[in-house]
C-alpha cells in the first residue's frame, strides 16, 4: 500500500526540505510498514495564502487535489493526504492552524486534508533537534546549549553558529537541506511541540486508513 502526499509550504527552505523531512518522520519515529511517496510541493506566499479575501489558498489546493486525483486513480488501495506546512512567523500556531483548515476543508472536501504551522520557522525544528549537528555542513563541533527552541529565530541561531566557525560563512536555505537529513528527530519532537504535532497529524493519518480498511 502506498500513501501519497502532497504538501503546501511557502518557501524554498520547506520546499527543499520536506521530502526528506517527511521520509525522516515515516520510517524512524513512525515506523511506518507501508510507503509514503511526496509528490512534488505546491509553493505560494504565506500572506497569500493565510489572506481569506485571496484566491491563492483555493488555487493551490485545487492545483495539490489534481496530483493526488492522479495517483489515487491509478492505485485504488492507495491513500492520499494534503498537508498545509506553513511558518507561523509572530503569530500562534494554534490559532491560525484551525482557521486554515476550515477554509481548505470547505474548498475540497473529497481528499484528506491536514495544516501544520512550524512556530515561528522551519529552522526552530533544526535547532531542537540540533544535538546531533556538532561539525555537520560547516556547524562548530561544540554547539552552545540550547533552550526556548520555539520562541528563538532559528534562523539567527543557524547563522550564528555558521560565522562563529568562519565570518563570512551565512546560514543559506541549501543548508536546511543538510541539517534536516541529520538533526535528531526524537529530540526535536521532545523539544518542539510544533514538530510534535506534524507527526501526531501523520499518525493520525495513517490510523485512520487503517480503521477504514480494517
Amino acid at each position: 500500500m502506498t500513501y501519497f502526499l502532497v504538501p503546501i509550504v511557502e518557501g524554498q527552505t520547506e520546499e527543499r526540505c520536506i521530502e526528506k523531512l517527511l521520509q525522516r518522520i515515516w520510517s524512524q519515529l513512525l515506523n511506518a510498514p507501508s510507503r509514503l511517496q511526496v509528490l512534488r510541493p505546491s509553493r505560494a506566499k504565506r500572506d497569500a495564502l493565510l489572506n481569506p479575501d485571496h484566491s491563492c489558498l483555493a488555487d493551490k489546493i485545487e492545483e495539490a487535489r489534481v496530483k493526488l486525483v492522479d495517483r489515487l486513480r491509478r492505485d485504488s488501495s492507495a491513500h492520499g493526504l494534503l498537508l498545509l506546512l506553513l511558518d507561523s512567523e509572530k503569530n500562534c500556531p494554534a490559532q491560525i492552524a484551525p482557521r486554515l483548515l476550515e477554509r481548505s476543508r470547505a474548498i475540497v472536501s473529497d481528499i484528506a486534508i491536514t495544516c501544520v504551522l512550524a512556530k515561528r520557522m522551519l529552522e526552530n525544528w533544526i535547532v531542537a533537534g540540533a544535538s546531533s549537528l556538532s561539525g555537520v555542513n560547516d556547524l562548530p563541533a561544540l554547539l552552545p546549549p540550547r533552550d526556548q527552541f520555539e520562541d528563538r529565530s532559528g534562523a539567527n541561531w543557524l547563522d550564528t553558529q555558521l560565522r562563529g566557525k568562519n565570518s563570512s560563512r551565512k546560514y543559506k536555505t541549501a543548508d536546511a537541506e543538510a541539517f534536516v537529513a541529520a538533526m535528531d528527530l526524537l529530540e526535536c519532537r521532545a523539544n518542539a511541540p510544533s514538530f510534535d504535532k506534524l507527526c501526531r497529524e501523520l499518525e493520525r493519518w495513517i490510523g485512520k486508513d487503517r480503521d477504514a480498511t480494517a
